[in-house]
């Protein structure tokens, strides 16, 4: 392995701690808080509906009203953490293939969407190492989120191949399409993928218009595969 390529994995590997210890943040520290508040509104929510008289709970309509929305603002944050939690901190791409996972992930996460991606990949696609695999799981999963979230996409096409030490994973989709230089700085997703591929030494480009469709073209390195 060339310097240049140890010293990217070195990153990739330093990058994938960190993302683990913010994983765990969320899983050790924000999930339980959220649990807490949120069950604490509801047991609050059915004691005032035992302790009121018909008069009272009439009287209590905004009360009840503020409890029901606080309660599903905390659900939403509940449900938006374990997106994050999952995307962040992936399966165990030891046991599992890069693009079994994101499969995995669609199903439990986004399973109104499962039936609409179609996956065109050669057999050993998925031998590569832990951090391109790492890499593809969140680049793929993200690119197909974007596609049905904001291009509205009907149909989402994941093809891949392997040539020379890389593999090639192309996602296409048949959404309304943007235009990548127009894209707002807030929106991170599309430089995160950019700067995961480039960790590697890999190479992201977008190929996009409004009016559609997109395709997000990915290259990443094979990598030491008996190495992990």
């Amino acid at each position: 392995m060339s310097d240049a390529k140890k010293l990217a994995a070195e990153m990739a590997d330093l990058a994938e701690l960190e993302r683990s210890q913010l994983a765990n943040e969320l899983h050790d520290g924000v999930m339980p808080l959220l649990f807490v508040a949120s069950s604490t509104i509801g047991n609050l929510r059915e004691k005032l509906l035992l302790q009121r008289d018909d008069s009272a709970r009439a009287s209590d309509t905004d009360l009840h009203t503020g409890l029901d929305q606080v309660a599903g603002w905390l659900q939403e944050a509940m449900d938006a953490s374990r997106r994050l939690l999952t995307e962040t901190y992936p399966p165990d791409l030891e046991a599992s293939q890069w693009h079994v996972a994101v499969a995995d992930t669609l199903e439990r996460l986004f399973p109104q969407w499962i039936d609409r991606v179609v996956w065109e990949l050669e057999p050993e696609i998925g031998r590569i190492c832990h951090a391109s695999a790492c890499a593809a799981y969140r680049i793929v999963l993200e690119a197909v989120r974007n596609a049905f979230q904001h291009g509205d996409a009907k149909e989402v096409v994941i093809s891949g191949s392997k040539v020379d030490g890389l593999i090639s994973v192309v996602i296409r989709d048949n959404g309304s399409g943007f235009d990548p230089e127009c894209v707002p700085a807030s929106r991170f997703g599309i430089r995160a993928m950019r700067g995961r591929a480039r960790l590697l030494a890999g190479q992201f480009e977008i190929d996009s218009t409004l009016g559609g469709p997109t395709t997000v073209m990915l290259t990443l390195p094979m990598g030491d595969v008996s190495g992990g």
